[in-house]
């Protein structure tokens, strides 16, 4: 067959190198899906989805099935007593804006256990200026600093929550725009059960953005009591057009609702208009699609390791998340790698991205993103603060027959850069 996309001899044996590389992971990524889309097959079917639950709703929503059906699958596959899956949610920062001011009050503390949340959590916290933040409303904040490699560090957490006893403890599952790993559920479990014999009464609230069908286990069955995510990243399956979800304990879930819309009426109202059948879809594909974005994930990494470049995690790494950091070592290499997984993308293939302002960062990005959903990550995507140490964050791929592609034109953009 003839060749459709054509690749530098370097690059072709690379790509066949990783590839041998990666095939034993790649065997337990598939095992990972199987479990996690069984697990949402029968969600569907305890719940008895059917094709009236995806006509929507207008108005206020009032007893609207397909809403609060999908809420319940949502809590089904993530073991939850409760969830709130809405399309009210505008992004992840949203969510979990949400969630932190539905559960904290004036006086409460909030800790974070990984270090600083990322550049666009800082303004709702307070640790950046910004009006209307937590701390305008009398929310206090303190952070236990990650160790040198970028691990948390248990021992000073204890030390911090039996001082502090905060209403909630934080943790961040994902990098952000750091280099430090991920969170997998093993590192998760150590955090809750160092923290609950100390303070049982605290909140434990991840952020699981990015990690959502990366693993068997849900993080609600190791001690978390709470977690929040987008679903125009994992757990949207790539077709969800936007949204999110807090699932957790009901207690705190009927709290979170009344943030969402309003004290009294909570999760019982909010239309669903037309998104409900979308919603469902990418609800049920989430763990094959997550399952194609860890497999991109762990190529690229082999890859660019082949080529001699510094990666997090490594091709061998158990993975917590979807995402991979490359680090180039220079603006030029950024740019040409995003270059090479725009052109990849189905979408805007024949744009060039370039560096720019973005809000909520104090520094240029540069984004390539050829998405069917505006800023969806689970979908092919590169981005990265033009800083140093200059690193790439490379996110999604709908399916690995096309995310492959993409990768390999980045690496071919970087090595001829």
């Amino acid at each position: 067959m003839k060749p459709l996309f054509q690749f530098d001899d370097k690059i072709q044996q690379a790509a066949d190198q990783a590839l041998a590389l990666c095939a034993d992971h790649f065997a337990e990524i598939e095992r990972i899906k199987e479990y996690n889309q069984q697990k949402m097959l029968k969600a569907f079917q305890q719940y008895h989805v059917s094709e009236s639950m995806f006509c929507g709703s207008t108005g206020y929503g009032y007893d609207d099935r397909g809403r609060d059906t999908l809420d319940k699958i949502y809590a089904y596959v993530f073991d939850a007593e409760d969830a709130l899956a809405r399309h009210n949610f505008m992004s992840g920062t949203h969510t979990l804006t949400v969630a932190l001011f539905g559960m904290l009050r004036p006086g409460d503390e909030m800790l974070s256990v990984t270090g600083t949340p990322y550049d666009t959590l800082q303004p709702v916290i307070g640790i950046t200026e910004c009006c209307g933040s937590l701390k305008d409303f009398g929310v206090k904040y303190s952070e236990v600093a990650l160790k040198a490699d970028g691990t948390v560090d248990l021992e000073s957490i204890k030390k911090a929550v039996i001082e502090k006893q905060p209403k909630m403890v934080y943790i961040q599952r994902s990098k952000g725009y750091a280099t430090r790993p991920s969170l997998r559920n093993k590192e998760i479990k150590e955090i809750c059960d160092v923290v609950k014999p100390v303070s049982p009464d605290t909140i434990i609230m991840l952020d699981n953005c990015y990690g959502e069908f990366t693993e068997y286990e849900s993080p609600l069955t190791l001690g978390v009591d709470i977690m929040a995510g987008s679903m125009i990243k994992n757990a949207g399956g790539g077709i969800a057009p936007t949204g999110g979800y807090i699932a957790g304990r009901a207690d705190l879930v009927e709290l979170c609702a009344y943030r969402l819309s309003s004290p009294g009426t909570g999760r019982e109202i909010g239309c669903t208009l037309s998104v409900l059948r979308e919603m469902y879809m990418g609800a049920f594909h989430a763990p094959s699609v997550t399952a194609e974005a860890i497999k991109t994930a762990v190529f690229a990494s082999a890859l660019f390791e082949v080529l001699g470049y510094d990666v997090e995690p490594s091709y061998q790494a158990k993975r917590g998340d979807i995402i991979d950091v490359i680090v180039l070592g220079s603006p030029e290499k950024m740019c040409a790698f995003c270059r090479g997984i725009q052109a990849g993308s189905p979408i805007d293939s024949f744009v060039t991205p370039n560096p720019a302002p973005m809000p909520g960062y104090d520094s240029d990005v540069i984004m390539a993103a050829g998405a069917f959903t505006l800023g969806s990550s689970i979908e092919m995507s590169a981005d990265g603060p033009i800083r140093e140490p200059y690193a790439v964050y490379l996110q999604g791929g709908l399916s690995f027959a096309t995310a492959k592609v993409s990768v390999m034109l980045a690496a071919q953009e970087v090595e001829r850069a």
